[in-house]
């Protein structure tokens, strides 16, 4: 019998579900969902669906059925739901779907009836103040990030922020603090069929550049989501984060690695020395190639394409330990747009900004072209012999940049990574997207970033604004100054990860986009990564707010699912707010599209809308839906998620 310590699991069968109806669940077969988006290459796409397709959605519609509490917590869950099916349990074998909430509750739950499994306590969670959320969305800080399930072990790595105790570790029950430099990471490991821990609860550390992950001063901020990967038969988990102040001296983003093996951390990578950088991209995690090599886009930051990345994409390579030598995280490439300092002109920051928060200063929007030129202040130049013995001159900012448009967060989105052709299509705030390739990204330098042309003449093809056309307007500009306006007023914003589509239709890769205030756009992706515009939708997010400049946040959050290459299968299904939901937690609307056939006029089809059929639900930011197995479950912040699936045949 397994020992019991004071950490052990508290497990009860609440079988709490509400349901909204007298409609049957009949079990469908379910494919494994182990991490956010799907898979390593955050496609967003399942594509061995059977039950949901154009013609049954167009035809028989979809109904709530349940809606599956979580426990401790007004909002619920940040993280996406997780399935593994064919768990053996206590009430025999289920198709186990984990729901991680922000009071670091997770349960276990029967995929189709949302009927309780399993439910763990995993320690006392931060509770929501203005030091860690400006406007108070969330109740509690704890589960922040969505974990990953290793199929083999059937074990899900989950990180939660927990308070300690005197000795350091996960306080397992207590009075919740509203201070979060007390509060520390740790990566959870439970057994899928019982909820239980599989080892004792790991805490997130180490040092890189200079700096240690856990710093009271600096407490880091883990939104990021898990991934794993198995290389030679290592398995390792691994995860990214940023700082709460993310604009503080001290701030800085990191990568993780643990390793499965020996459930230990194995190696810490700091992307400055102190100065942002942070690692978010709207909860999507890191990408990870069939290699092993891991994909992020970086916030804030200072950049001099050797020890500081802020404002950057970056491949990352884990080398486990072997022969004596530490297992080492390291940046072997990256690309760069522009650096915060050239963006701002060195006017005064935004201090000590809480992360995920556009800063007060974005509401004032500047016209196209407003003349201010490129700042390198406090900088030095420094001077280097090259491989070819040539001197080379660089340019390396000494101070966080400062000013409005400090605060571009490049890395507000996850990448979109076509592994098969070699390439990342990376946006961020602007609504820009750019092609990188994987296999020689660039690796920008300051000098490079003089001369805006050259350093984009090394992506796969031109970048193309993604989310809105702003007008005659480069998305590669000689003065990257020249970006800081808002197209029509409003932002553009991207936090979704762009979901990836292979097309029978047009025997073509194709990746869907929704920013804030805008509609869905559809892309074409050529093997050599041309980005070509094909339609976009007539719904628009934040419609409530939008044109009261800057309108909302945050854009929509997509998924979708076909059976193969069936293009008469294909369904992509949204949620989108009202409001600004950075601000204040309002309604949302869950929209399911058909994403091959367009309309007589060109735009993207809705096959059904929750506005028509007057179902209401409380919108979570930064968290997509999930399509399995005939159902799509819409995590909300009514405190629970919703479970939809086709209306019963009369």
């Amino acid at each position: 019998m397994r020992k019991t310590t004071v950490f052990s699991i508290i497990r009860w069968v609440c079988g709490v579900v509400v349901c909204l109806g007298c409609l049957p669940l009949a079990a469908q077969t379910m494919v494994p969902w182990l991490t956010r988006s799907a898979d390593n290459g955050r496609s967003g796409w399942n594509s061995q669906e059977t039950q949901l397709t154009q013609a049954s959605v167009a035809s028989r519609g979809i109904a709530r059925v349940t809606i599956i509490p979580l426990v401790g917590d007004a909002r619920g869950m940040e993280a996406q739901p997780l399935i593994l099916p064919g768990v053996l349990t206590q009430r025999g074998t289920r198709d186990v779907l984990v729901l991680p909430s922000m009071a670091n509750v997770v349960r276990g739950v029967d995929a189709h009836d949302g009927s309780s499994i399993w439910q763990t306590t995993l320690g006392t969670p931060v509770t929501g103040s203005k030091a860690i959320d400006m406007w108070q969305i969330n109740q509690f800080w704890g589960c922040i990030s969505t974990g990953v399930i290793d199929p083999d072990l059937k074990r899900l790595y989950q990180v939660c922020w927990v308070l300690p105790n005197a000795q350091g570790t996960p306080l397992p029950a207590g009075a919740p603090s509203t201070n979060p430099n007390i509060a520390r990471y740790f990566m959870f490991v439970l057994n899928m069929g019982d909820g239980s821990l599989a080892t004792e609860p790991v805490l997130i550390s180490g040092t890189s550049n200079g700096q240690s992950f856990v710093n009271p001063k600096f407490p880091r901020k883990q939104r990021s989501s898990l991934v794993e990967t198995n290389i030679n038969g290592v398995k390792t988990v691994f995860g990214c984060s940023g700082t709460i102040q993310e604009t503080s001296a001290g701030a800085a983003g990191y990568c993780f690695a643990f390793d499965v093996a020996s459930n230990t951390m194995a190696a810490m990578l700091a992307m400055t020395e102190g100065e942002g950088a942070g690692v978010w991209m709207g909860g999507q995690g890191a990408a990870a190639d069939p290699n092993g090599d891991l994909y992020v886009t970086t916030g804030n930051g200072d950049f001099d394409g050797v020890r500081q990345f802020g404002e950057s994409f970056l491949k990352i390579r884990y080398t486990p330990a072997s022969a004596g030598n530490a297992a080492s995280l390291k940046v072997v490439d990256h690309w760069t747009p522009w650096t915060d300092l050239a963006r701002s002109g060195g006017v005064a920051p935004p201090k000590n900004k809480v992360a995920g928060v556009s800063a007060p200063s974005d509401a004032m929007s500047m016209p196209v072209g407003g003349g201010m030129n490129m700042n390198l202040r406090n900088a030095k130049v420094v001077g280097e012999i090259a491989n070819d013995g040539k001197l080379t001159v660089r340019v390396v900012p000494q101070a966080m940049a400062q000013g409005q448009w400090a605060d571009e967060d490049w890395g507000s989105a996850g990448p979109a990574c076509i592994f098969s052709l070699g390439l990342c299509v990376a946006t961020g705030k602007d609504g820009i997207g750019y092609p990188i390739k994987t296999a020689n990204m660039g690796g920008t330098k300051p000098a490079d970033l003089r001369n805006p042309a050259t350093n984009c003449a090394k992506l796969a093809a031109p970048p193309v604004w993604l989310t809105v056309d702003p007008g005659p307007v480069s998305p590669c500009p000689p003065n990257p100054m020249t970006l800081n306006f808002f197209p029509w007023g409003d932002t553009a914003h991207m936090h979704m990860t762009p979901v990836q589509f292979f097309d029978p239709l047009l025997n073509s890769w194709t990746i869907f986009a929704w920013g804030e205030n805008n509609q869905l756009h559809k892309w074409k992706v050529s093997s050599t990564g041309t980005l070509t515009y094909l339609a976009q939708g007539n719904e628009f997010a934040s419609a409530n707010v939008r044109g009261a400049s800057p309108g909302g946040m945050t854009g929509g959050f997509c998924s979708g699912s076909s059976n193969g290459s069936d293009l008469n299968s294909a369904i992509l299904a949204c949620t989108i707010p009202y409001m600004n939901a950075n601000q204040v937690v309002g309604n949302g609307r869950l929209l399911i599209y058909d994403p091959v056939h367009l309309a007589a006029n060109g735009t993207l089809q809705v096959l059904w809308d929750s506005q028509a059929h007057g179902v209401q639900f409380l919108f979570n930011k930064f968290d997509p839906p999930v399509i399995d197995g005939g159902h799509i479950y819409v995590p909300n912040y009514n405190g629970g998620v919703d479970l939809y699936t086709l209306t019963p045949a009369p």
